[in-house]
């Protein structure tokens, strides 16, 4: 690691043999000798180094020289005196004159012992520029290029030497023996972004030409809303983009725009076929989850941004790189034991949050719309075609058919509905189905060393308490660093990381004010009620069906919730462990090896009291009458048992040199670095499902799969065309491997401490690219150069600047392909099937693309970087250009081939941008300071070249178009919306002015672009106060330039308000997020001619068939005007810290107590009007639909505590 700038008091360690080279003027009467020795020390920096007793032999010293030698000067001091003096490099030792043979005199100093070192880092990187000096003195010298020195010291046990180094913390070392010393210095974490760390080696920013940033990391560990640390990234970093959406667990997070379209696979997996999130190195090695990392153990973060810092990994790197390193014990120091814990309260999820009807308006409403001729009861209370076409009666409309049917009276039923209209269920929605959520953490550390061996461990423990009664989930971690030199030339590590992630669920379902907004699920007396209707069956069937089947098919959501489990046991295993060999001056090799275990467990357990298996066990029971005993082909006793293994294992080995030497006092400087590496990820699913499972016996039932697929005829409860099918289910596995073997080579030339040079070049080749040369031996590469303008003469003498440098760079970086999506020969996936002869088949899941290859981004950065007055205001602008070819998605085939699409490059985008990062003293008085920074990011993504045969011609296809020619990937197109006509049917004006509502009409030119979901501006404020212990941490994040479509009315047409279960989940248990409520904007529609001049509402219309028929609804629900601004700013945190003063600390023999509250996501400011959260809307959802997602974690407190030992 070279870090060659601004090396503290530099001046006063040059090194002279030649004292008689520096001159003193002196005028002085009967000074004492002390006087005498300050004077000389003033003038030409040497030290003095003597006993009180030899002082005490010289008298006053008068002298009057001007411009004399030093060495002559000393001779005039001293003559006549019986001392003496000797000059060592700046240190002028004096000592008495040796005695005669018959005199006494005071015994003479010992002469000095000389002292041999090497200095490094936490990583073992040797240290050049390190300040070495004598305590209590100003003598010293300063380690070379190898981080070696020498210095002579008194022969004296109590000597302290300290090192120091801008950057890192200092050091003081007591002698005592030693002659021969190696010591490790700890980066400073103030100095943090003066070191860049790329996962392969560490280089001192004035070297480096990249684009990189380094958040607060003190901001990180104490922020406390969740312990994902990619989540505390968020208005830390300019140009990084941080989605807190709930939806968002694909791409979580962007650095300088969207770099690849990450389309849906073809496939079954139904997974991203590119990844849009940057690539996670921790310790030197890439993993895909950073989740597990403890934010407590990590010492360093650096995001990789330009092609320079981040192409050396290379075709991952096109989205950016994210490095963490973890903290290691240090040598020579005592053990040190950190406690630090947390409690976040964050009470209940907002289920108020959607717009909804209360139950009186829903009440008058479902009168109002009550259609018992288009909704026949006799339809209504059949069996449809399929179960998935079964719907239950709701209370209101029992209550409604029935009076319709004659069954009661106009006033009885009247009399029910002010019953059911007089009730608010919200209370008992939020008490029964939800609790107040927290997420608490503790965290013990120790760390310390000896001479050769250095450790670093922690162990941690988390509960996420979940909104959801029941649910438990705990976390338990261990991290342990070990670092171990052998001799001066060989070092090794290991790093052991364990974690242990338990957890339970029970069947629990998820309500708002979405749901029917009278219904109760306890009675007064706190009695569990039956809902049967949420079960989609009408009371008549299901009377029939449990009367032939004899199981009782009663619904009760919270009996269920008891009924069932899921457990899960996690377990994540890390294991990085390196070698660092020096073998000749300047020459080591490095090997660093990796490999992660995960291995989740999951069991999902149904008794046979639940509503799941009840309710399949009737659709295999076959009883033509209620008095025929049934035949069961599924058991009736004992629960459904489904086990899901999921296994990943990754492995990386890499094996590299690097050279690093400097020349002529660091006029030269060069680092050079040539590597291999290999690495393979494995992951595998199995899942077993057996039925009858006793969970106290440990025995289940076997079934005869082979009935079962082949169909029940005339079952009581049948599932499809009066037949109930059941596909074996009982077993299934799959595995995905990909293989990557890398070259790479690095190199950084420095001249005068002043220009840089570097560049980097990487080949990979990949199961995952096809098997053509063309395809696999495309290498990444970079260039770049670093001006250090505030080495020149003309910049220093500007007293202002402090620092100034400008750096230019280009290069290639890479994404490649999803494992499992794509190959180079063809993906043949086996099954297993009753259905078919042999029960054996085979088909091709992904098809081969001989062609396929890596995207590649094209990247181009200028950027400066400065820090003025007196280093009270630093930071950097960039400026960027990406341009990424060969977009790798899903695009059609060739007909010939047999197949409908292939995955294949397809496609070209680009990215322009700026970045500004400040960091600012604003005010320091009296023991207060006023720290703030700033990052601001913006981006313009433009999608460039789409190469798909699929030509998009209609105004329909346009709007549900993501990726467009000419327009920013993830774009919005929206019909340009013109009112509502005399019957209350929205209208659209065409390209030619043209306004009309005719169904299918619209061409691509006749919609227009709204926008882009993906934030244009990005970024935060932060503002710091601190005064003696008291701190104050305030910081803002905001996301600007992007839209959001609202969510409007759904219903329009149908005449019922119920649960519908065309999207019934296929286990045919209830839907875990029911949503009969509409949208009270249904209160506001267009109801009578002339509305149109007051609403753009459309409006209801019965029957059906006239609705769709006459109209698009989509050109209101997707019309421009229901496309809002999405900007938005949140205050993310406020933490208020206390650490206690030395005296408090003292009397529990700790180093430090600081004790803090933290305020998260208090206040928010939106662009739009309709109370929008727009971190909390699905901004995906094509058509009408309901767009918000219940907000969560919002207005949450904090309380913790870390002590030192």
């Amino acid at each position: 690691m070279k870090l060659t700038a601004f090396i503290l008091l530099a001046t006063c360690l040059q090194l002279s043999a030649i004292g008689s080279a520096q001159t003193v003027s002196l005028s002085m009467k009967n000074a004492t000798i002390q006087k005498v020795f300050k004077e000389i020390n003033k003038q030409t920096g040497y030290q003095f180094f003597y006993k009180d007793a030899v002082a005490n032999l010289a008298g006053n010293i008068s002298i009057e020289v001007k411009d004399t030698p030093l060495e002559k000067a000393l001779d005039m001091c001293f003559s006549n005196m019986p001392v003496t003096f000797s000059i060592v490099e700046k240190t002028i030792i004096v000592k008495s004159k040796p005695a005669k043979s018959n005199e006494k005199s005071p015994a003479e100093p010992p002469q000095p012992i000389k002292i041999t070192g090497t200095v490094s880092d936490e990583q073992g990187v040797t240290l050049p520029g390190v300040a070495v000096i004598i305590k209590g003195t100003k003598k010293g010298t300063e380690t070379d290029a190898n981080g070696f020195f020498t210095i002579e010291v008194p022969a004296d046990k109590s000597i302290i030497l300290i090192f120091s180094l801008l950057g890192f913390e200092p050091r003081e070392l007591l002698l005592g023996k030693q002659t021969d010393i190696r010591i490790s210095l700890k980066i400073n974490p103030m100095f943090l972004n003066d070191l860049v760390v790329t996962g392969y080696q560490t280089l001192s920013k004035e070297r480096s030409s990249g684009s990189f940033t380094k958040p607060d990391i003190q901001t990180i560990k104490e922020r406390s809303g969740s312990m994902n640390i990619l989540q505390r990234l968020d208005g830390l970093i300019a140009g990084l983009t941080v989605n807190n959406s709930p939806l968002a667990s694909k791409n979580p997070l962007l650095i300088r725009g969207l770099t690849t379209l990450g389309t849906l696979s073809a496939s079954s997996t139904n997974a991203l076929v590119t990844n849009r999130n940057p690539l996670y190195v921790v310790d030197g090695i890439p993993i895909e989850d950073i989740s597990s990392i403890n934010p407590q153990d990590v010492a360093d973060m650096t995001v990789l941004k330009d092609a320079t810092s981040a192409s050396i990994w290379g075709s991952r790197a096109s989205n950016g790189v994210i490095v963490i390193t973890t903290k290691k014990g240090t040598q020579n120091e005592k053990i040190k034991v950190q406690y630090d814990a947390f409690i976040n309260f964050q009470g209940k999820p907002d289920i108020d949050y959607f717009p909804s009807l209360t139950s009186r308006q829903f009440i008058d409403v479902a009168k109002e719309l009550f259609d018992p001729n288009n909704n026949k009861w006799s339809t209504v209370s059949g069996l449809g075609s399929t179960i998935y076409s079964c719907v239950g009666i709701p209370p209101h409309e029992q209550i409604l058919y029935n009076r319709n049917r004659g069954l009661i009276s106009a006033a009885q039923a009247e009399k029910s509905l002010d019953s059911l209209a007089s009730i608010d269920n919200s209370q008992q929605m939020k008490d029964l189905f939800y609790r107040n959520a927290s997420l608490m953490n503790h965290t013990v550390s120790m760390s310390g060393g000896g001479k050769l061996y250095s450790f670093y461990g922690s162990f941690a423990f988390t509960n996420t308490r979940s909104s959801t009664p029941g649910d438990k989930n705990n976390t338990f971690k261990i991290n342990f660093r070990q670092d171990l030199n052998l001799n001066k030339s060989i070092k090794i590590y290991l790093i052991t990381d364990i974690t242990k992630n338990i957890t339970y669920s029970k069947r629990n379902i998820s309500l708002n004010s979405l749901f029917y907004p009278y219904q109760l699920f306890q009675d007064s007396q706190g009695n569990n009620l039956n809902v049967n209707h949420m079960a989609y069956l009408s009371d008549s069937l299901r009377i029939s069906y449990q009367n032939r089947s004899r199981i009782n098919l009663d619904y009760n959501p919270l009996n269920e919730r008891e009924y069932g489990y899921t457990n899960g046991d996690n377990n994540i295993n890390r294991v990085v462990g390196g070698v660092t060999i020096n073998l000749i001056d300047g020459l080591k090799f490095e090997g660093t090896y990796g490999y992660t275990s995960v291995k989740n467990n999951m069991g999902a357990f149904d008794s046979d009291k639940s509503y799941l298996v009840r309710s399949e066990a009737a659709q295999f029971s076959v009883a033509a009458t209620p008095s025929v005993t049934p035949v069961y082909y599924l058991p009736v006793s004992g629960g459904k048992y489904v086990v899901t293994n999921t296994g990943q294992s990754n492995w990386t080995i890499r094996n590299q040199f690097i050279y690093d030497k400097s020349w002529k006092d660091r006029t030269h400087q060069l680092t050079l670095l040539a590597g291999q590496e290999a690495q393979e990820q494995l992951s595998s699913i199995n899942k077993t499902t057996i039925r009858g499972y006793n969970p106290d016996l440990l025995t289940y039932s076997s079934i005869d799969y082979a009935v079962l697929a082949s169909g029940i005829s005339s079952p009581v409860f049948p599932i499809y065309a009066g037949k109930s099918t059941l596909v074996n289910d009982n077993f299934s596995n799959s595995e995905i491997q990909s293989r990557l073997t890398s070259f790479y080579a690095n190199g950084a030339y420095t001249f005068n401490k002043k220009y840089s040079f570097n560049c980097s070049w990487r080949i990979d080749q990949s199961n995952l690219f096809g098997i053509d040369k063309s395809a696999q031996n495309k290498p990444v590469w970079s260039v770049g150069l670093k001006w250090n303008m505030d080495k020149e003469k003309f910049i220093q003498e500007r007293g202002w600047i402090n620092n100034l440098s400008t750096r230019v760079t280009y290069g290639i970086t890479g994404n490649s392909p999803a494992a499992g999506t794509a190959s180079s020969s063809d993906i043949i996936k086996g099954y297993s099937s009753t259905l078919v002869p042999g029960g054996l088949y085979m088909n091709i899941s992904s098809p081969a693309n001989r062609k396929l290859t890596w995207e590649s981004t094209k990247t181009f950065n200028l950027g400066i970087d400065f820090s003025i007055l007196n280093n009270r205001l630093s930071g950097s602008i960039d400026l960027y250009s990406k341009a990424t070819d060969n977009l790798i998605g899903i695009m059609d085939a060739n007909a010939f081939t047999g197949y409908a699409s292939v995955t294949g490059n397809y496609g070209n985008m680009t990215n322009k941008g700026i970045e500004l990062s400040l960091s600012g003293l604003i005010l320091k008085n009296k023991g207060f300071e006023w720290r703030s920074s700033l990052a601001l990011g913006y981006n313009k993504n433009m999608v460039t070249q789409m190469n798909n045969n699929t030509v998009v011609s209609t105004g329909s296809a346009m709007i549900t178009s993501s990726f467009v020619t000419g327009y920013p990937a993830f774009s919005l197109f929206s019909y340009k919306f013109a009112g509502l006509d005399a019957m209350g049917d929205p209208q659209i004006m065409l390209a030619d002015g043209t306004i009309t509502k005719e169904k299918n009409i619209a061409k691509r030119e006749d919609v227009v672009w709204s926008g882009t979901y993906q934030p244009v501006w990005s970024g935060g404020f932060s503002n710091t106060f601190s005064y003696g212990g008291f701190k104050l941490n305030a910081n803002i994040s905001y996301n600007l330039g992007h839209v959001l479509v609202r969510d409007v009315n759904t219903f329009y047409t149908g005449g019922r308000l119920y649960l519908s279960s065309s999207s019934q989940i296929t286990s045919l248990s209830p839907l875990l997020s029911e949503t009969p409520n509409i949208n009270s904007e249904f209160l506001n529609r267009w109801k009578n001619p002339g509305d149109e001049n007051i609403t753009d509402i459309p409006s209801y219309v019965m029957p059906s068939s006239i609705s769709s028929s006459r109209r698009d609804l989509n050109y209101y629900a997707r019309g421009d005007n229901n496309i809002m601004d999405a900007s938005y700013i949140k205050l993310r945190d406020i933490t208020f810290s206390y650490s206690a003063p030395e005296s408090i600390v003292k009397r529990i023999k700790a180093d430090n107590i600081t004790l803090r509250i933290q305020l998260s996501n208090l206040m928010l400011w939106k662009a739009n009007k309709y109370g929008i959260d727009p971190e909390f809307q699905n901004t995906f959802v094509a058509g009408i639909g309901s767009n918000r997602t219940m907000p969560t974690n919002q207005k949450t407190v904090t309380i913790g505590v870390n002590i030192s030992f």
